[in-house]
């Protein structure tokens, strides 16, 4: 867990990406780019895996839907385990007291985190 750890904050001090997050105004996307490019990665493989799982789940109904439609049910796969995932992450988020504060500008690590995975 730690070389995982070191391996993040490594791509996290990387110069090009620090300067990209800066050049486009987004300065505090610095600490989370890996994160959310990982949490896109993720969805997307889960997105094409989608498909063999329900084919396994689902059987001969699933397999006799057209192209499309299995791709519409991937897409349905990931958009509901993202909503899930999204809505439990953020019920502590109400509660933060600094982002109660300053309701514009208030800025909090464990909302910044789920602003990465709204994100990806």
């Amino acid at each position: 867990m730690a070389s995982l750890a070191l391996y993040y904050q490594q791509l996290v001090d990387l110069p090009a990406a620090q300067s990209l997050c800066v050049l486009v105004g987004l300065p505090k996307l610095i600490s989370y780019w890996p994160a959310l490019l990982g949490i896109s990665i993720v969805f997307q493989l889960l997105r094409l895996s989608s498909n063999t799982l329900s084919s396994l789940v689902f059987g001969a109904k699933f397999d006799s839907l057209s192209a499309r439609q299995k791709y519409d049910w991937g897409i349905r796969v990931v958009s509901q385990v993202h909503a899930i995932i999204v809505v439990v992450l953020a019920v502590p988020v109400f509660f933060k007291e600094e982002l109660r504060r300053d309701t514009l500008y208030g800025f909090n690590d464990h909302a910044a985190q789920l602003y990465t995975i709204v994100c990806g």
